[in-house]
């Protein structure tokens, strides 16, 4: 079932500024649902939890500046 999206090198080599914008806004809603759930919503503070939501929202960000860059990159080629 899986066998065709393994082989295919295209998925990830390359995505497109929309397949990067739903996944930086996936980690985002993790992250701050993460940080929520092991600040606020657990009776006591939860360190791991805490510290997995601050990695998505890490990733949330490196994956935004990702897609500022990628765009740019559109721009320049099409001087």
């Amino acid at each position: 079932m899986f066998n065709s999206v393994i082989k295919s090198k295209s998925l990830m080599t390359n995505p497109s500024s929309r397949r990067l914008g739903i996944i930086t806004v996936i980690f985002f809603i993790g992250g701050f649902w993460g940080i929520f759930m092991g600040l606020i919503a657990s009776t006591r503070p939860n360190f791991i939890l805490t510290a997995l939501g601050m990695v998505n929202i890490s990733l949330g960000i490196f994956l935004g500046f990702r897609i500022l860059r990628k765009n740019r990159k559109e721009m320049d080629k099409r001087r």
